[in-house]
């Protein structure tokens, strides 16, 4: 497992790689590579094609020549043909995920993920927003994305990077336990 998740930083490292710090580029081939991902999910067993080992990895080039033509760049029908190579086409979706995390950073943009038992307010949000901005660096913006979790029954968890801040109750309740216990 180790061994993939290197795998998926170093085909999305060499797509950035390639936009030599162009963040329009970088956005561009992040969106070819979710049309992508987003065709396979739509169009019905498509992925059971490309997975298939009875048909040829050449065979499968035209395919996606046929599929994509015109919507995808070189670059990005080039990385898409060494997965194919390599047989590992299914790393398609985690190199998108890293491949966001590239670009927000080439962005200074960096995603806090905030689970809350209920939803929040504009208002609350907006002020997490501040606090973590003035936490992080300064010339970093924070974008927050929302989950509810009503198992969290109060408070918030917010995970910023590999941090997390565990403020919610049941974090509270599960810490009490471990001291008491």
């Amino acid at each position: 497992m180790q061994t993939s998740k290197k795998t998926i930083k170093n085909y999305a490292q060499a797509l950035i790689e390639l936009t030599n710090g162009d963040v329009n580029l970088q956005e561009t081939f992040l969106s070819e590579i979710k049309t992508i991902n987003n065709a396979f999910e739509e169009i019905k067993d498509t992925k059971k094609i490309f997975e298939n080992p009875a048909i040829s990895a050449e065979e499968k080039k035209g395919l996606l020549k046929k599929l994509f033509s015109e919507k995808i760049s070189q670059n990005v029908y080039n990385l898409l043909f060494v997965l194919l190579d390599n047989k590992r086409f299914n790393l398609l979706p985690e190199i998108q995920n890293h491949l966001i995390k590239l670009v927000n950073k080439s962005k200074n943009i960096v995603i806090a993920e905030v689970s809350s038992a209920s939803e929040l307010d504009n208002t609350t949000l907006e002020k997490l927003k501040q606090k973590l901005e003035n936490i992080l660096s300064k010339n970093e913006k924070v974008t927050i994305e929302t989950k509810i979790e009503p198992g969290l029954i109060g408070g918030l968890v917010v995970k910023v990077n590999d941090l997390i801040y565990d403020g919610s109750i049941k974090g509270k309740l599960e810490n009490l336990k471990q001291r008491l216990g």
